[in-house]
């Protein structure tokens, strides 16, 4: 019996929101370089659209992606990507291949 109250035990804790001091802070700055980038971006490449939810939209292709300072982690079923980027002058500088890539938020 006691195993099984440990377990619920466990379960209820998990369940609980994760708050505090560090979490909040930590949440707050990953939001921070996410909300940077947020909207539609234009180059001769294509548009890239930041949404709110933590999805970009690429050519007509939606990708679940994680925002850090400096990265972009994309994901797409079993594969994911890393993609460097800068702000600069208010143009966004992705670096794929090597090759950079840059964006205007205005056509």
């Amino acid at each position: 019996m006691s195993l099984l109250r440990l377990l619920l035990v466990t379960v209820l804790l998990m369940c609980l929101p994760f708050s505090g001091y560090a979490a909040e802070h930590i949440h707050a700055s990953v939001n921070k370089h996410a909300e940077l980038l947020q909207g539609i971006w234009y180059s001769a490449e294509g548009e890239i659209t930041f949404n709110a939810n933590g999805t970009m939209s690429y050519k007509g292709r939606r990708y679940y992606c994680a925002i850090a300072s400096g990265t972009i982690q994309l994901s797409k079923k079993h594969h994911t990507s890393l993609i460097p980027y800068r702000i600069s002058d208010d143009k966004l500088i992705l670096t794929t291949g090597g090759e950079e890539t840059v964006y205007s938020r205005n056509r």
